[in-house]
C-alpha cells in the first residue's frame, strides 16, 4: 500500500473514532416543555406544561403579589373590584374584566379571553369555576394573597407556576422582616392592648377563620389583642355593647374611601371624608366614655393602605399607634412607599387619620 493510502486510511479512522467517541449534542431544554405541578392553596393538584404565560386573576391582593414579583406581564384581564382603581391598574380594562369579584365572576367572559388558568383565592367559588373551566382547558390556581396567616404560601406557589421563585422569594422576604421587625420590639409586650377594628358598616369586624381572618391577623401582628378574636363568634357584626364593657385601648376603622364597598383604590379619600366618618363614630351612644375616643386613640386607615403587602402595612401603621414608643425608629410611610415602589408606584398621602380626641 503506498504511503498517501495509509495516510488516508488513518484520516479515515481517525474520524470515525472521533465520531464515536462524540456524545451527540442534545437540543437545549425548553422551559415551557417542564411540567410544572403545583399544590394550591385549596389544596388541589394543578399541572403545567411549563410557566405561567397567559393568566386572568381575581381579587386585587393576587394581582398585587404578581406585579411585585415581576409577572404583571403575563395577567390579560381581572376583576372589576381591581381594575375599577385606573390610578393604580391603568393596564386593565374596567369594561373587559373577568367578574365583579372573585365569587362574581363571567365563565363565558374566561373562554372568550383564553388564558392558560384563572387565579382566584379560596374564599371564591373555586369548584365551581374549575368544573366549568375544565372542559376548554382552562386551568383554575388558588391563591390567597390576603392570607397573612400563611403568607409564604401564597408566593410559593405562584413563585412554582410562574416559574419566577426568586421574585416570589423576594417579596416574601419583605413581609417576613417587616413581621420580625414589629415582633422584635412589640412582641415581648404584656399585658397587649387591645383592638376594636371596623370595617366599612358601622359594627361590621375582624372574626379570625373567616374572610375577615387577614384582618384580624393584622392586629396580632401588630401586637394587640383583637376584642372580638373569638373564632367561635357567629357573624361578623358584633354586639355595640361590649365594645363599651370592654373599653378597648385603640379602635382603627378600615374604610373604602371612594372605592367600591370593601375595596380599596390608590386615590385617598376626598378631604373631609376621614373626618366625617371619625364624627360618626365618636358620636355613638356611650362612646364618648372610652378611653380610646377621650385619649385620641381612634385612628382611620383605608382598605388600599391597610392591605398593603398581606395587610403588613396595616401592622405597621397599628403597631406604631399602639406602641409609639417602642416603635420610635420605624416609619410606617416608608414601609408603605417601598411596597408601592415595588408596584411602580410613588407613596399618596391621606390614607390614614387620627379622630380628634374627645374631652
Amino acid at each position: 500500500m503506498s504511503r498517501d493510502k495509509v495516510v488516508a486510511l488513518l484520516a479515515m479512522l481517525g474520524l470515525v473514532v472521533s465520531t464515536a467517541c462524540s456524545a451527540p449534542e442534545q437540543p437545549a431544554e425548553n422551559p415551557q416543555d417542564q411540567t410544572i405541578t403545583v399544590v394550591d392553596d385549596a389544596g388541589r393538584t394543578v399541572e403545567f406544561d411549563g410557566p405561567i404565560e397567559s393568566a386572568v386573576v381575581a381579587n386585587r391582593y393576587n394581582s398585587e403579589l404578581i406585579r411585585a414579583m415581576g409577572d404583571i406581564d403575563k395577567v390579560i384581564a381581572v376583576d372589576g373590584n381591581t381594575a375599577q382603581d385606573r390610578v393604580y391598574w391603568s393596564q386593565f380594562d374596567p369594561d373587559n374584566v373577568i367578574g365583579k369579584g372573585q365569587s362574581e365572576l363571567n365563565v363565558e367572559k374566561i373562554i372568550e379571553l383564553d388564558p392558560e388558568v384563572l387565579i382566584l383565592p379560596r374564599n371564591g367559588n373555586v369548584d365551581e369555576y374549575a368544573t366549568a373551566l375544565e372542559p376548554v382547558g382552562i386551568k383554575v390556581l388558588t391563591v390567597t394573597g390576603w392570607d397573612n396567616g400563611d403568607f409564604a404560601s401564597q408566593l410559593e406557589i405562584l413563585g412554582s407556576a410562574f416559574g419566577n421563585e426568586a421574585g416570589a422569594e423576594k417579596v416574601t422576604e419583605f413581609f417576613e422582616s417587616t413581621k420580625a421587625d414589629i415582633a422584635d420590639r412589640v412582641g415581648g409586650i404584656e399585658p397587649k392592648k387591645t383592638v376594636y377594628w371596623e370595617y366599612g358598616d358601622p359594627y361590621t369586624t375582624a372574626v379570625p377563620e373567616t374572610s375577615n381572618d387577614g384582618w384580624h391577623q393584622m392586629i396580632v401582628a401588630a401586637g394587640g389583642v383583637n376584642m372580638f378574636g373569638d373564632p367561635t363568634l357567629e357573624g361578623d357584626t358584633v354586639d355595640p355593647e361590649q365594645i363599651l364593657r370592654t373599653d378597648p385601648d385603640l379602635i382603627l376603622k378600615t374604610t373604602s374611601g371612594g372605592a367600591l364597598k370593601n375595596t380599596g383604590v390608590y386615590t385617598p379619600p376626598a378631604d373631609g371624608e376621614f373626618a366625617s366618618i371619625g364624627q360618626e363614630m365618636v358620636a355613638r351612644p356611650g362612646w364618648s366614655e372610652l378611653t380610646a375616643v377621650r385619649e385620641g386613640n381612634v385612628h382611620m386607615i383605608t382598605g388600599f393602605a391597610g392591605g398593603g403587602l398581606g395587610k403588613i402595612v396595616g401592622a405597621v401603621y397599628l403597631a406604631k399607634w399602639l406602641y409609639p414608643e417602642q416603635m420610635q425608629d420605624i416609619d410606617p410611610d416608608e414601609v408603605f412607599s417601598e411596597w408601592l415602589g415595588l408596584q411602580g408606584m410613588e407613596l399618596p398621602e391621606g390614607h390614614v387619620y387620627t379622630v380628634p380626641a374627645v374631652r
